[in-house]
């Protein structure tokens, strides 16, 4: 066969796939779903009011003809973006992909869905509560990295200069580190099981986008349906450093109460949320 028939039969097989599977293993979040998702958290991670991990990885791909630099990203290749939130069993909740590669990162997450349901309040997240033993009332947020603006409903880590001397926030970072893990051990294991990742693709921008939703929907299937033990780090192959390339650092400024609501989470890991190994984890570096 030639290679135009192969990459329409890829096409075609990627987009049956979606539209089999998309509505039993990556549906649409529900308020039920808003609701289970952070008990998971809190078991797993200690994190509580988590409503998932949140990050950005650019998928490289070959120039595409007659695009100019639409693609061409901050490490000086050219990629599209696949956007993720992911539960506390390294499973997609939500995925947003084919952003070009050349958009500021803070853009196309402000530009995704998920972003602009959170600014117009339709994806039914439950009302701020309060924690036990813990009498401030807390939002239900989405953990992330520096990629991420800070914001009510989004926690980043504090910047290095916050954390110099100031062991609570130290913390703080480390408790967020563990939950957001997630994301990062998911890519991990979707680059591993499907190794059209590992190098650039070279297929038309519109397959590029319907390989990659369908690589996520049967990433949740064998989630959900093959008994595979946990992802630990190392279990599975490194990959090049050149391939899921992160997302740049945000830099937008936050308002007062997003910094107020990264406080009220900070005393309570350093109070009654606190975990019996989180200060060896800190003295060891890992925050």
């Amino acid at each position: 066969m030639s290679d135009r028939t192969v990459s329409n039969i890829v096409n075609e097989v990627s987009i049956a796939i979606w539209n089999t599977m998309q509505t039993l293993y990556l549906p649409q979040p529900t308020m039920e779903m808003w609701k289970l998702i952070p008990k998971d958290f809190e078991q797993i991670w200690q994190f509580p009011h988590c409503f998932g991990a949140l990050d950005g990885k650019h998928i490289l791909i070959k120039k595409p003809p007659n695009s100019g630099s639409s693609f061409y990203n901050y490490k000086h290749t050219f990629s599209v973006v696949l956007m993720a939130l992911v539960d506390a069993h390294y499973k997609f909740i939500s995925v947003d992909i084919g952003s070009m590669g050349r958009h500021s990162d803070s853009n196309i997450f402000s530009s995704g869905a998920l972003a602009r349901k959170m600014n117009k309040q339709t994806l039914q997240l439950p009302q701020p509560a309060s924690l036990p033993d813990y009498n401030q009332t807390l939002p239900f947020v989405f953990v992330a990295d520096e990629a991420f603006p800070l914001c009510d409903n989004i926690m980043r880590p504090y910047p290095k200069r916050n954390i110099t001397v100031n062991f609570e926030n130290k913390i703080f970072n480390y408790r967020l580190s563990r939950a957001r893990q997630t994301v990062e051990c998911t890519f991990g294991i979707l680059a591993s099981r499907f190794r059209v990742f590992r190098k650039p693709f070279e297929i038309k921008i519109e397959s590029v986008d319907n390989v990659i939703k369908a690589a996520c929907v049967l990433h949740n299937y064998l989630r959900n349906e093959i008994t595979i033990s946990n992802y630990v780090q190392g279990e599975y192959d490194i990959m090049p450093d050149n391939q899921l390339l992160p997302l740049s650092n945000n830099n937008s400024r936050s308002g007062s109460s997003a910094f107020l609501v990264r406080k009220k989470f900070t005393d309570y890991f350093n109070t009654v949320g606190s975990v019996p190994w989180q200060k060896d984890s800190v003295f060891s570096g890992k925050y």
